[in-house]
């Protein structure tokens, strides 16, 4: 059946997978993941993955913004560049990108259909709790996009995992493993072994390559241990280990950060040139660190040190939407799509860094849908902010909580509530000048926000 709209493409996309859930009866990614039905689909559809430079980058934090830093810097570096990354924020085309622009809905749907027969004919094969892992669909529409677009790099972030994530099919050269930390036991195994090896499972006999970010003393050993035993292991072990390993702290690593209003401020130094006055719209040290690991590797794509100016002013403007980015300086306007107690935690040790004196008026507007935990981000935000304004996107089809204000003058009194967001900007702008405007909640919000200030999420630039 041919499909006519970007739904139906999405359909497609969650269908084997929402067809086997119910029948699942196990956790664990080896139990359940089978990237073999993504080799199996990308062969079907031509093969479209086969002789192309793709670099893989997993971890349990910063995987998606050291994506986006890597293919923002070759992008400005003249390569034109593929991006895979999920989720996405408002409009699933987010995930598929070439040099910061989304993926056309007409050619979502045009390549959709490229891929529907192969689809069809492994779901008839299946037993009722097998799958296509939906990210494995959608990989093989993107990677026929990219061939489509010539592209000389393909970042592309994995899942929770790596060895059983459906992006590990491809053949990568490179291989970047972010900060890992003990995440999704259920899917992953019970400790940080089991974790660990999962993560570095993206490392093939094609990659030449390793990069291992910043990582806590007890892990960065494990890690160690791990490739160690790989290599003194069967024949096949030692083959996946023989890229050559670049460690943080040895030949990259961010020094002299600081968070302050106009971002994240570092420097960079590696085995061939030390980086200095870098600022990131992003905010947070860990986003220093993820940018030493993207000129890292860039420099040994480019065999040799980065342009400076260039790349100052590749970070200056680099836009990764909703992470805790800057999306205006009049006034300082910081976005972040907290939807629970814990990720409000890290936006609040963030305001504390920056406003350590209380000196700055700060306004945190907040849209947490009904189902999420909305008191919970209020309580945080509370302790950080000057006064709390509820509301909620202009556009969405989530339900947002009839209790919200109640809930926020328990907090602060003088909370106050508007019907959609570009309502309470309005009533700061004219009434209540603030130092600082938190829009924290839903990524719909999010959106409008970025919509609100005039910048694209289908098109955020090199």
């Amino acid at each position: 059946m041919l499909l006519h709209s970007q739904s139906q493409v999405e359909d497609m996309i969650y269908r084997s997978y929402l067809r086997a859930v119910p029948n699942l009866t196990k956790t664990l990614d080896e139990q359940v993941r089978k990237p073999q039905l993504t080799r199996a689909l990308l062969d079907l559809s031509g093969s479209p993955d086969r002789d192309q430079r793709y670099i893989l980058v997993t971890g349990s934090k910063g995987k998606g913004s050291t994506s986006r830093l890597i293919s923002s810097l070759l992008g400005h570096m003249g390569y034109k560049v593929g991006l895979f990354t999920s989720p996405h924020l408002v409009d699933f085309t987010e995930r598929i990108r070439v040099n910061g622009r989304a993926i056309a809905a007409e050619d979502f749907v045009r390549l959709g259909n490229a891929v529907s027969e192969g689809f069809n004919r492994i779901e008839g094969g299946l037993a009722e709790d097998e799958y296509q892992g939906p990210v494995g669909v959608a990989l093989a529409i993107a990677a026929l996009y990219f061939r489509e677009q010539q592209t000389d790099f393909t970042v592309v972030e994995c899942g929770r995992g790596g060895t059983f994530d459906d992006t590990n099919v491809l053949d990568n050269r490179w291989a970047v493993i972010t900060p890992i930390m003990e995440e999704h036991t259920a899917n992953l195994g019970p400790d940080l072994e089991n974790i660990i090896r999962h993560k570095l499972g993206i490392i093939k006999p094609a990659t030449e390559h390793l990069y291992i970010s910043q990582q806590k003393p007890q892990i960065l050993g494990m890690i160690q241990k791990q490739l160690r035993e790989d290599r003194g292991g069967s024949a096949a072990h030692a083959e996946q280990t023989n890229a050559f390993e670049h460690y943080y702290g040895e030949g990259f690593r961010a020094r002299q950060v600081s968070t302050r209003p106009e971002g994240t401020c570092f420097e960079v130094e590696t085995a061939r040139a030390v980086y200095e006055e870098l600022t990131l719209p992003l905010l947070g040290e860990f986003q220093a660190l993820n940018a030493a690991a993207a000129i890292a590797v860039c420099e040994d794509i480019a065999d040799g040190p980065l342009d400076a100016a260039m790349l100052r002013s590749c970070l200056g403007q680099l836009q990764w939407p909703g992470r805790c980015e800057i999306i205006s300086r009049q006034p300082l306007t910081i976005v972040d799509g907290a939807i629970h107690r814990d990720s409000a935690r890290y936006v609040a040790e963030l305001m504390q860094t920056l406003n350590p004196n209380g000196g700055m008026r700060v306004t945190a507007i907040i849209g947490v849908p009904q189902d999420k935990d909305y008191a919970g981000v209020m309580e945080v935000l509370s302790g950080v902010a000057d006064r709390l304004i509820v509301t909620a996107p202009n556009i969405s089809h989530l339900h947002f909580p009839e209790d919200a204000l109640a809930a926020a003058r328990t907090l602060q009194e003088e909370s106050l509530e508007f019907s959609y967001l570009s309502e309470a900007l309005a009533y700061l702008a004219e009434h209540d000048p603030s130092s600082v405007i938190l829009i924290v909640g839903t990524q719909t919000l999010i959106g409008n926000a970025k919509r609100h200030y005039g910048q694209s999420l289908l098109d955020i630039g090199l």
